[in-house]
């Protein structure tokens, strides 16, 4: 039997990146590394858990910031870096969309969206290489994604707790 995308996450990924990486590893790495601690926020939640808006009257799911995070790939790497068409998945309805019955549909998008980010920083010369799609060098780039996962693990890590009841770390 396929694996279902949940499963696919790896929820025990915990590499910081060496410090004395060059600038480019060091960089990349801490994307991987805030990825990991996104998708760690994830872990022991329900399809309903994951939907739920459990801080009211706040309208914010886990799954919304998976919405949200897919959006953000694509508009600042798969795009971003790469060009062509820029198409917002979830449009305006990112962080208060979705629904239990459309999480395994949304992590495909998401784990699909970060595949192709991923290419894109692959594709791209060197950090000061600007994007075919935004114009902003791949540094200033990969900066923002770091920013966009360390505030967006932060905000999961509190709607986690409230959806499970409990701290479960």
């Amino acid at each position: 039997m396929a694996k279902s995308a949940y499963e696919k996450l790896d929820f025990t990924r915990r590499d910081e990146p060496s410090p004395h990486a060059n600038r480019r590893d060091l960089l990349e790495g801490w994307l991987r590394y805030q990825r990991g601690e996104f998708h760690r926020k994830l872990r022991d939640l329900t399809p309903e858990q994951l939907a739920q808006w459990s801080v009211p009257p706040v309208e914010l799911s886990v799954l919304g910031l998976i919405r949200h995070m897919t959006q953000m790939e694509h508009v600042y790497l798969s795009w971003g870096m790469c060009g062509g068409d820029r198409e917002m998945v979830y449009g305006d309805d990112d962080y208060a969309g979705g629904s239990a019955e459309t999480v395994e549909d949304d992590l495909v998008i998401y784990l699909a969206e970060v595949e192709r980010a991923d290419a894109a920083i692959a594709a791209t010369g060197d950090l000061d290489t600007p994007g075919k799609g935004h114009g902003m060098p791949l540094v200033a780039t990969l900066v923002k994604m770091i920013d966009e996962y360390a505030l967006h693990a932060g905000q999961a890590h509190m709607l986690r707790f409230a959806a499970l009841g409990e701290m479960i770390r």
